[in-house]
């Protein structure tokens, strides 16, 4: 029975066709969506992926800042696997206040301002990442606490005109008076694409908290064990202590997805609408079909051909239009979004559960719109058909 569905399929070549190609536009919408949805997925992963498992604590009031004694019961919170502090200090200069993670005015080749970052150098792997190298020179090293060195990020050198070897006046302005220090560069970290860490000027907290004369921790990152635990952690830290306010950007994360998820259950319905003018397409073809053959099927029924049988035959034609469809539909997804990889900054991800999904729709499709003709053709009465034929 394949074999004669296969050829009443193309016994019509041209209606066949357009009718093949209703479903593979909509199929091919639907995968190429899919693909940019999983894409765009991706992006929001690789892009918020590390730091959605930290935790930014910052302190409530930032001249008492957050007190050891908090410091230490952070560290015991359940879920809790590292805490790095971060100074934050205010440097009055030329009459001009800067603030930030380290808020001095550093003067380089470029002679535009940085900020400096003040951590521990154990901690750097934690902020910027044990798998992220030094392209030039190196990372700071445990005995460069106290040590006036700094770490640039790749935008922060390029920017600044730095190079290995290479100092940048740090002024420190206090009572009318002026005194500078020298940071040298020991090293360039590779480009990562995250602006956090490339746009970074990393020097020892130890060494600022000394020049600055200064011990107050204002900002925390806190490392967790599992990232399933972020918003009970969060939670915690926040209940722990009035000193501190806890946020992580896993909300943010989620906000994200959700609103994703949004968009994309909208474009789905363009691709369901279009899909449902391909089933239309079906139906239309396939009743048409059975008009056509009132004679055969009469035929067919009065020469011993079951209900049954009519039923199957015609729903395996409308099957085999629905798969064909499918299977175009899929190469014409693939070949879309494949050109969207080659010729943008934009990757999309065609996943095997798009794929099955896109031929499971289609043949889906092809079943319910073919379930009426296949009906009407089952129930035709041989001799009626025979006698008016």
């Amino acid at each position: 029975m394949i074999d004669v569905a296969l050829k009443n399929v193309f016994r019509q070549k041209i209606r066949s066709s357009l009718t093949i190609l209703g479903i593979a536009m909509g199929i091919g919408l639907i995968l190429a969506l899919g693909a940019i949805g999983e894409g765009l997925n991706n992006q929001i992963e690789e892009s918020f992926g590390d730091v959605a498992g930290v935790i930014d604590v910052r302190a409530v009031d930032n001249d008492e800042g957050i007190s050891e004694d908090v410091i230490e019961g952070i560290k015991y919170i359940d879920g809790v696997d590292e805490v790095i502090p971060v100074g934050s200090f205010h440097i009055t200069q030329s009459t001009r206040r800067f603030t930030g993670m380290m808020g001095g005015k550093i003067l380089g080749g470029g002679g535009s301002t940085l900020t400096f970052t003040g951590i521990y150098p154990p901690d750097q792997d934690y902020l910027i990442g044990e798998q992220i190298i030094a392209e030039e020179g190196r990372k700071l090293d445990d005995s460069d606490d106290g040590e006036f060195v700094v770490l640039l990020g790749s935008s922060a050198a390029e920017t600044q005109f730095l190079n290995i070897g290479d100092e940048i006046e740090y002024e420190r302005r206090e009572d009318d008076k002026t005194e500078s220090f020298y940071f040298q560069v020991v090293g360039i970290l590779e480009e990562t694409g995250d602006s956090d860490i490339d746009n970074a000027a990393y020097v020892p907290l130890a060494t600022m908290q000394e020049l600055e004369d200064d011990d107050t921790i204002t900002s925390l990152k806190v490392k967790i064990t599992d990232i399933e635990l972020v918003e009970e952690v969060t939670q915690d830290i926040n209940d722990y202590s009035e000193e501190a306010k806890a946020f992580s950007f896993l909300t943010v994360v989620r906000q994200l997805e959700s609103t994703l998820g949004t968009i994309q259950l909208a474009v789905y319905g363009i691709g369901a609408i279009s899909l449902l003018v391909g089933g239309i397409g079906i139906m239309n073809t396939m009743i048409m079909s059975v008009m056509e053959r009132r004679r055969e099927i009469g035929v067919m029924k009065a020469i011993g051909a079951t209900t049954t049988t009519i039923l199957i035959q015609v729903l395996q034609e409308s099957a085999f239009l629905s798969l064909i469809g499918g299977f175009i539909g899929l190469m014409l997804g693939y070949t879309s979004t494949s050109l969207i990889t080659r010729y943008t900054a934009f990757t999309t991800i065609m996943t095997p559960e798009l794929v099955i999904m896109g031929l499971g729709f289609s043949l889906v499709l092809g079943m319910g719109a073919g379930l009426y003709p296949a009906w009407s053709a089952s129930r035709l009465d041989p001799i009626e058909v025979l006698r008016y034929e």
